[in-house]
């Protein structure tokens, strides 16, 4: 039983997620999510409480989410800003959809605003301690957006003259030391 609860819990959280993020949270009504979700309004009710218990748990799934991250970076073999590059790849992972909520709530909600901006600080600090360069870690940061912004919109690699994966690659490993 509890492993339904669980499941229905994480399929309203999800349905919540999307919602936000199709429609720039204006259509993430309760009615909409435990429609969206194939509950009632009751059994939303019955997990979260209210909207701002959904924005909790939604905000809690991406600082779990970003947590994990954070570790894995730290741990790659590659080295952290290699790892962080390859993140722009990672469209419509369970961390993206996650960040994609958490930014439009942030626009409203002090708490999700707040892991925002933490976790861009975060990655930032392992950036610079993985390549001892502040400026190369937020060039590496903003570089990064840039891929994932085509990543997202165009869905094709720069033209070759405007490799940035690749100027990375020639890049990265100087600035170690």
């Amino acid at each position: 039983m509890a492993q339904h609860r669980d499941s229905a819990r994480e399929s309203i959280l999800t349905a919540f997620q999307e919602l936000i993020i199709g429609t720039s949270g204006s259509g993430a009504s309760l009615d909409a999510v435990a429609k969206a979700a194939g509950v009632t309004k009751g059994g939303l009710l019955y997990h979260f409480g209210s909207r701002d218990g959904l924005e909790s748990a939604l905000i809690d799934r991406l600082e779990t989410l970003a947590g994990l991250e954070y570790e894995r970076m730290r741990m790659a073999p590659q080295g952290a800003a290699a790892y962080y590059v390859s993140l722009a790849e990672y469209v419509n992972s369970p961390l993206d959809r996650a960040m994609l909520a958490g930014g439009t709530l942030a626009r409203g909600n002090p708490r999700a605003r707040s892991v925002v901006v933490e976790m861009r600080r975060r990655y930032f600090d392992i950036l610079n301690a993985d390549l001892n360069d502040a400026e190369l870690a937020r060039a590496t940061m903003l570089l990064t957006d840039g891929l994932y912004y085509d990543a997202t919109t165009i869905g094709t690699p720069f033209d070759d003259e405007l490799d940035i994966p690749a100027f990375l690659a020639r890049v990265l490993p100087r600035a170690r030391p």
